[in-house]
């Protein structure tokens, strides 16, 4: 069985997805230090730490403080999240555009020996997709890349029968195991973070209790207080909950195509189906885009 590789994907699509995850790391990179910075400000301005004349505690916690600022400025004016979303969305379309060129689903239905029609066209819509871009510019990786590849051209001349075991395996299966992996990967983080926040929010009481006694001089509970803001804000920027919840509901989606995907016994009847599928998984990251954003 013969399938495509990442290589052998439109240079538009693998330029987009390098784009994406750049994106990605640096927002959460800047998110991370950011909302630590914070958390040491006020860990540092729950007391003091004379060294001669100078309160070394207040010196780090400004400078945690100013650090924040600066990160926060760049987040501001970079907009990683942005450039992280726009290029995560034209690559997937550029996915979407090649699965349903090389197997023929529309709109470019298997049309004989007139296959140029059809490459023009793939041609037109990952220009398209490449105007759109507005936050990011995805570079290609070599000057040999191409948007349209000899992987490409082949898979989509093999008959119905393996253009369809092709789709199923490399399109159909695959996503619908990813989305299984990551339905289960952000279940199983947003409990232990759930977790994690109420252990916080009990000991944030105890050291309360403790301050009220005047068992010893030192804000606790500010400082488990702003633990658990910063862990809160960062379960708001990895959204593990929503995710799991679209994630689980695009795999028992795909179960569905996947039970009729023998029904078609034409090319006209295969290409509105794998039409119907890619819509599926479109669907899918439109929702994952409106979590996002």
């Amino acid at each position: 069985m013969e399938t495509l590789t990442d290589e052998e994907f439109p240079a538009l699509f693998r330029a987009a997805d390098r784009s994406a995850v750049a994106g990605q790391r640096r927002l959460l990179t800047t998110t991370g230090l950011r909302l630590t910075c914070l958390v040491l400000a006020a860990t540092f301005g729950a007391f003091s730490l004379d060294v001669g004349r100078v309160d070394t505690a207040a010196v780090v916690a400004a400078t945690a403080l100013a650090s924040a600022l600066v990160i926060e400025v760049y987040l501001l004016t970079a907009v990683p999240d942005r450039q992280w979303l726009e290029a995560r969305a034209a690559a997937e379309s550029a996915k979407s555009l090649t699965w349903r060129y090389t197997v023929g689903g529309d709109p470019f239905g298997w049309q004989g020996d007139d296959e140029h029609s059809a490459d023009l066209l793939l041609l037109t819509e990952l220009t398209a997709l490449a105007r759109d871009l507005h936050n990011c510019a995805p570079i290609p990786l070599s000057d040999n890349d191409a948007q349209v590849t000899d992987a490409m051209r082949r898979l989509r001349a093999l008959p119905l029968e393996e253009r369809r075991r092709n789709y199923i395996a490399g399109r159909i299966d695959d996503q619908r195991s990813w989305y299984r992996a990551k339905a289960s990967a952000n279940e199983r983080r947003a409990s232990q973070w759930s977790v994690t926040l109420a252990v916080l929010e009990a000991l944030g009481l105890v050291a309360a209790v403790l301050n009220g006694v005047q068992v010893f001089n030192l804000d606790l509970p500010g400082i488990v207080g702003a633990v658990g803001a910063a862990g809160i804000a960062w379960m708001q920027t990895r959204q593990h909950r929503q995710l799991a919840s679209t994630y689980s509901m695009a795999a028992l989606d795909l179960g569905d195509v996947v039970s009729r995907a023998s029904w078609p016994a034409t090319d006209e009847e295969w290409a509105r189906f794998v039409g119907q599928a890619e819509d599926v998984i479109s669907r899918e990251h439109a929702l994952w885009r409106t979590a996002r954003s």
